[in-house]
């Protein structure tokens, strides 16, 4: 099978949407059931983690792609900013200040006493424990949006290709495979360890990475993805699921990225929600849980969580993040001299800048 290279004319977009709409409901499951009561090997959380599996992928392949076409170190750092942090910004003060006021069951003089803090400060955005600000004590999980812990993986990596790219070792051979060894070596005495286990999802990163740099001598091919697809199912009856995911989910995301559908391949043009779903619906989905008292069946807070999510996720897309990803071939300073320009005139209508 042939490889896309146009947005429109891959799965991308689709592919992403499906990733962060299978994590929402999997975290509708497992902030309502509680992590410490969900089992080794259950079905939901395995489907969840091969989303976020292939969301890593695709980071992987896409940023590999992005650093190969941006002329420069700074370019491709501006525009990794602008497609991580804005949207980041809005969503701290919905959770910090809409959500966190109206569910803390703090006075409000305490909560933002507590939010301002130092303790409380260096725990923006993840507070993962809610009780220092009143919030979700009484849910099966207390964690205010345990879905960021990502971020910093994935600023990390970016980090990663931005090193190895400029000093010429992302086109070396044997250099992205000792990176992915070296992963390997780190993730074995952590496999069993459901916290610390996570390290393998920059594997998924690195995995992604690799196809792209290789990506013209690889084949799609469907016998190959329904043979993995048989080793990932059959895997679930052992204790290897997650190193047979780690094998398979990489090619398994790439031929479903560049399988010749043209109703996958649109849905990118009404804009990129993936991100918006992602980052909002963590706190959504405990403001509910604890409104309820947890009374709500998952299915149900499941299609509440995206009823919620989606809207918000369109705003920050139309109102943020598209805004912010067409200044990815403005500099920074010419952005920061338009916005000074604007503030002097809004400050100082007359015309003039007062000493």
């Amino acid at each position: 099978m042939g490889m896309a290279t146009g947005r429109h004319e891959n799965n991308f977009d689709a592919l992403r949407l499906a990733a962060a709409t299978i994590i929402v409901v999997a975290h509708a499951y497992s902030l309502s059931v509680g992590y410490a009561s969900i089992p080794a090997g259950d079905p939901v959380i395995l489907v969840g983690c091969a989303a976020l599996g292939a969301l890593f992928v695709t980071s992987g392949y896409l940023i590999t792609a992005s650093w190969e076409t941006t002329a420069t170190a700074g370019q491709f750092v501006w525009k990794r900013f602008l497609r991580v942090v804005p949207a980041l910004v809005p969503l701290i003060f919905v959770t910090l200040f809409v959500i966190g006021p109206v569910m803390t069951s703090l006075p409000l003089s305490g909560y933002f006493a507590s939010l301002f803090s130092l303790q409380g400060i260096l725990s923006v955005p993840f507070f993962e424990n809610g009780a220092m600000l009143g919030l979700f004590q009484e849910n099966p999980v207390s964690f205010v949006n345990s879905s960021l812990w990502t971020i910093p993986v994935e600023v990390f990596m970016y980090g990663i290709v931005a090193v190895c790219g400029v000093t010429g070792l992302l086109r070396r051979r044997g250099v992205v495979p000792g990176l992915i060894l070296l992963n390997l070596l780190v993730w074995i005495p952590w496999y069993a360890d459901p916290r610390l286990g996570k390290v393998r999802f920059t594997l998924y990163f690195l995995i992604g990475a690799y196809l792209y740099l290789h990506r013209n001598r690889i084949v799609y091919d469907a016998r190959v993805a329904g043979l993995l697809l048989a080793v990932l199912a059959l895997s679930t009856l052992t204790p290897y699921v997650t190193a047979a995911g780690v094998l398979c989910i990489p090619y398994l995301t790439l031929y479903a990225a560049h399988a010749p559908i043209p109703l996958l391949s649109g849905v990118g043009r009404a804009g990129d929600f993936s991100y918006g779903m992602y980052i909002y619906h963590y706190p959504l989905q405990q403001a509910v849980i604890q409104a309820t008292q947890d009374a709500l069946a998952v299915p149900v807070l499941a299609a509440l969580s995206l009823a919620m999510t989606f809207p918000l996720a369109f705003l920050s897309w139309h109102l943020v993040e598209r805004r912010a990803l067409a200044l990815k071939k403005t500099s920074a300073g010419e952005v920061v001299r338009a916005y000074r320009v604007r503030a002097e005139a809004l400050l100082y209508p007359g015309g003039g800048i007062r000493r």
